[in-house]
């Protein structure tokens, strides 16, 4: 990258890159001590939707001021508020050693949380302007958008050893140190000059009175372009949120605990690959992209929901592989599509609609996957209605209501992306 920004660039993503460790590592390591408690998937899942709300929250306000604020300001306060909150506690924990109520952790993570909504909407609109268009701007794309699957990757080895080791308070001092160096990136990064200021991205006037967020959302999924992107968008985001639950209940329930470990250990090799392919090929074609890898992950997930699936332990293991190599293609395409489609003065707005959106698809799987393996998949297995042959082919054991609501997100994310895909190519064809 020779552009003058592309060195703010790569410091500014190493920033935002711990800073979302720092607060997955949080969230993975409370939400897997409450699952622990009472094995019961929604308690997994309650840390998550709490963080979910937050950016729901925030990103709407955001999304109507952002274009008037200096990014560097933004980013320092967002920083900033995230990092003395969470770390005023985990100091109020280490020095008491008083037990805090739950609630006020999930208030103080909501807290962080918002604060992480705010960088990452900050740092998507910057890209444009940082590194220059052609295949320098692809790989920088393709790096910010797989960065969050590359927390995914290693966030639950990190809060998982932090819950064991330190407890809840040394996940929190993560969470804090995390948003600090974060706090010192923004600070040092040699930004040029024309990303300083507020008016690189100002709205023009005939639009900034007449896009409030539920036009710009109305206007968003009747775009010819944007609405498919959205609809992929929420799909991945729903499934990959019901993945960070399921998977690792499916695991410690249904199969010996030392597989999570091992599981974990090849989903990050599997998404390096992902980053690795992505960045040395730097696709002119995200959309063919796209159309490959949900294909391939969509049916990894189907066939989770089958106990052939899990007595073939090599293609268990490449099924493991595969998927996760699919990560960061799927979300880098993803990003360089939007980008290509939203010009830069209405990224904004219009990316404060699309992370609302996928937002909520977050919600929608931590809470609706959970309530549907609890409420409805589990005791379904009970009921004497099913005949054999069905049950040898699904299972019965612990972990197969897990495995089976997997099956089910495999087939949301197969006829989703067809469908979008289809769309999206119809209209773009040049894409």
């Amino acid at each position: 990258m020779s552009h003058p920004g592309s060195r703010a660039f790569w410091v500014l993503w190493l920033g935002q890159l711990v800073s979302n460790l720092g607060t997955q590592a949080s969230l993975y390591g409370m939400g897997l001590w409450l699952f622990q408690q009472h094995w019961r998937v929604a308690d997994f899942a309650a840390v998550a939707v709490v963080v979910q709300l937050a950016r729901l929250v925030v990103l709407p306000v955001l999304g109507k001021r952002l274009a008037r604020w200096p990014r560097r300001r933004a980013m320092l306060i967002a920083n900033g508020i995230g990092g003395c909150v969470t770390a005023g506690l985990a100091l109020l924990l280490l020095r008491s050693g008083a037990q805090v109520p739950v609630a006020l952790l999930l208030g103080m993570l909501a807290i962080s949380a918002a604060a992480e909504a705010a960088l990452v909407l900050c740092f998507s609109t910057l890209i444009t302007t940082l590194v220059e268009e052609g295949p320098a701007q692809t790989r920088a794309a393709g790096l910010f958008a797989s960065s969050d699957g590359l927390v995914l990757t290693l966030a639950p080895f990190l809060g998982a050893w932090l819950a064991a080791e330190a407890g809840l308070r040394g996940v929190l001092l993560l969470d804090g140190f995390s948003f600090f160096w974060a706090f010192l990136c923004v600070a040092l990064a040699p930004w040029p000059r024309r990303a300083l200021g507020a008016e690189i991205t100002a709205l023009p006037a005939t639009a900034a009175g007449t896009s409030g967020f539920r036009r710009q959302l109305r206007i968003l999924l009747r775009h010819p372009n944007q609405a498919p992107l959205a609809w992929l968008g929420m799909a991945l985001a729903l499934v990959y949120a019901g993945c960070e639950v399921l998977f690792p209940a499916w695991l410690l329930a249904g199969m010996e605990p030392g597989r999570l470990g091992l599981a974990l250990l090849v989903g990050g090799v599997g998404y390096g690959l992902g980053v690795g392919l992505w960045a040395w090929r730097r696709p002119g074609r995200p959309l063919v992209w796209l159309r490959v890898a949900l294909a391939i992950q969509g049916w990894v997930l189907i066939g989770a929901g089958l106990v052939v699936f899990e007595q073939w332990q090599p293609i268990w293991w490449l099924g493991v592989l595969g998927f996760t190599v699919g990560i960061p293609i799927n979300l880098a395409a993803l990003q360089v599509l939007w980008q290509q489609q939203v010009s830069g003065p209405d990224q904004p707005r219009c990316f404060a609609v699309r992370l609302t959106l996928e937002s909520w698809a977050r919600l929608v799987g931590f809470l609706g996957l959970a309530a549907l393996v609890d409420g409805l998949i589990r005791p379904a297995l009970s009921w004497p209605i099913w005949p054999a042959w069905l049950l040898q082919s699904l299972g019965t054991g612990p972990g197969r209501p897990m495995a089976m609501a997997l099956g089910l997100a495999g087939w949301l994310l197969l006829l989703t992306g067809v469908r979008q895909v289809a769309a999206l190519a119809r209209s773009s064809p040049q894409t």
